[in-house]
This record gives C-alpha cells, structure tokens and sequence, in this order.
C-alpha cells in the first residue's frame, strides 16, 4: 500500500485549493476499497421442494470479485439464504435454499448487501 501513497514532495493541495493529482488518484483508490451497503427490494421466485435456486438480483455498484454479504429481514419458515455472489457487473446471485417436502414462494421484502472490495 505504502507504495501507492504519493512522495511528500506532491503538495496534497495546488495553488488553486484542489487536491494534487497524485492525492487525487490515491483518494480514488482508497475510495474505491470501502465497503458498499445498498437496500434493494426483492420479489424472490418459488423455490421447488428439497432444493436450491439461484435467482438474480440488480446491485448498482457490484462489481466481479467483490465479496457480497446479504441478510434476509424476516423469517420464511424453510427458506435459508445458501450464500450470494457478483456474476456480472450490477448483477447479484443469490441462492435459496428450501430444505421442505413442498414449494415455497418467498414474500417481497428488502433485503441488506454489503459489497466488500478484494
């Protein structure tokens, strides 16, 4: 990281009050590496008996390689989140599980993700 800081003699600001170019990109960067909430409201589809399915979600700002946590508001007696991954740019995957003997058609409800940067 130390190596991307720039070198004292870059003045953090110009004459004109702006931050340097060199200060810019280093803020950029370090910007870039803060985890990212969103609140998305999600209508997920039924889930069949004794399986998982994975369904798509839009996340603004998702990027590959991003690590997603994701939380599920209220209880929906079988159904247990399975985990959740980026596949596209501003696409999140989400697994569904239900472990019963029928279907299960989860309710809308506005779930929480944090995106983290790796």
């Amino acid at each position: 990281m130390s190596a991307i800081i720039p070198p004292p003699r870059d003045h953090i600001l110009e004459g004109r009050k702006e931050l340097s170019r060199p200060w810019r990109n280093w803020f950029d960067l370090i910007f870039d590496l803060l985890p990212r909430t969103r609140e998305i409201t999600f209508n997920p589809a039924s889930v069949a008996a004794n399986t998982s399915a994975e369904q798509s979600l839009t996340v603004k700002g998702a990027k590959l390689n991003d690590m997603v946590v994701i939380t599920k508001p209220a209880l929906t007696a079988g159904i247990a989140l399975g985990g959740a991954r980026v596949s596209a740019a501003d696409t999140v995957q989400v697994t569904f599980i239900n472990a019963t003997a029928g279907a299960i058609n989860p309710p809308s409800e506005t779930y929480r993700i944090l995106l983290v940067r790796v």
